[in-house]
């Protein structure tokens, strides 16, 4: 896309999001918690709040170019000479990952919805000859809504990691533990604003197996960093209230949002006494501010199953500047959604992401299960 296009497509959302739109009182004879799930659906915040596609993207990105910069420094040891194109380290992934999420209501005196939260999620990532990975995470929580527009809720992230190198020998082992936050309100009738905020602590060691000279040599080391994790999103929905020409059960919208992912690792000594380095140093900083558009339907006898397309486009600030140059991105997401019920929602979902230089390309199969009680 060409430059200016990109702006003015960024301008118009945000043109968008800031415009006011009338609040409607709720039907007085609908309960708080059945408004509140209700609003949450309609305004997209329940999806918001229950998909980790957007971490998932983001460490994705990460782990290419960690693996990549660690090839290139790998061939100026061995090969000096100019630098290689971006081209020479380009990279293809697939994905899939399978999550359960559930609000659980707890029962009291108070009109305001209190829920306990969990969701299971397992991820593989497999770059075909490089890196093949999963990842499995449990978050346990509480949701509190202060009103039928909004959520807080706060709650413990734990997560088991396991790669295992395909172009040596070497696996790395983590664990981790930490805290996540998240909030949500709809200012309007079309538009809602999503924050998740998550500190975890990682642990474990790596091990790789490399050929010195006739013999073969292990090096072990233990790792130990925090990960940090920041994600603000601004999410436009309209339907035939406001759009006219809209079909009943259609929503048209977009979304304006940044993301941050801050990586700090502790200093450590391997199996034979040397300092380790990482490819970018003890931090590795990657922020993206991204925009889209979406559309999604009605569509069946009963009208509860639901296609649905979703367009993004990236702007990256990073120091994991090298071999990777390319700091624009587009992501393309699709997918059908079945309607089990108020709080029940069933979807397959297909991404394809890349950059402007078609060097890392990625493809990720998402099956979600939301399913609240």
């Amino acid at each position: 896309m060409h430059p200016a296009n990109r702006i003015s497509l960024i301008s118009l959302l945000m043109l968008a999001l800031i415009l006011p739109a009338p609040i409607h009182a709720q039907p007085p004879q609908l309960p708080v918690f059945a408004q509140w799930a209700r609003n949450m659906g309609q305004s997209g915040l329940r999806r918001f709040y229950s998909t980790g596609a957007d971490l998932g993207e983001l460490i994705n990105r990460q782990v290419s170019y960690q693996v990549a910069r660690r090839q290139e420094l790998a061939i100026r040891t061995f090969a000096p000479g100019p630098p290689l194109p971006e081209s020479a380290f380009a990279t293809e992934m697939e994905g899939y990952v399978a999550q359960w999420d559930s609000l659980h209501r707890v029962k009291g005196k108070t009109g305001n919805p209190l829920y306990l939260r969990g969701l299971a999620r397992s991820a593989k990532r497999l770059e075909w000859d490089k890196v093949h990975s999963r990842n499995d995470r449990y978050d346990l929580g509480v949701l509190y809504a202060p009103s039928a527009r909004s959520y807080l809720a706060a709650g413990l992230a734990l997560e088991e990691t396991r790669v295992t190198l395909k172009n040596t020998t070497g696996n790395t082992r983590l664990s981790a533990a930490g805290l996540r936050l998240d909030g949500g309100w709809i200012l309007s009738d079309t538009l809602a604003l999503g924050a998740r905020i998550e500190d975890l602590h990682f642990s474990g060691n790596n091990s790789v197996t490399i050929q010195a000279g006739p013999a073969l040599r292990t090096i072990a080391r233990d790792l130990d960093f925090r990960r940090q994790y920041l994600q603000l999103e601004g999410i436009l929905r309209m339907t035939s209230t406001q759009l006219d020409w809209l079909p009943a059960g259609w929503q048209l919208g977009g979304m304006a949002g940044a993301h941050w992912l801050y990586q700090d690792y502790e200093n450590r000594i391997n199996s034979l006494g040397q300092a380790v380095t990482e490819p970018f140093g003890n931090t590795e900083r990657l922020g993206v501010l991204r925009t889209g558009v979406f559309i999604s339907g009605a569509a069946g006898a009963d009208r509860t199953w639901s296609p649905y397309l979703e367009v993004l486009l990236d702007r990256e600030y990073t120091n994991m500047d090298r071999p990777f140059t390319s700091r624009n991105s587009s992501i393309f997401r699709t997918g059908l959604a079945k309607t089990l019920g108020t709080g029940k929602r069933l979807s397959l979902e297909w991404q394809h992401s890349n950059n402007s230089s078609s060097t890392r390309d990625r493809d990720n199969i998402i099956l979600l299960v939301v399913f609240d009680f």
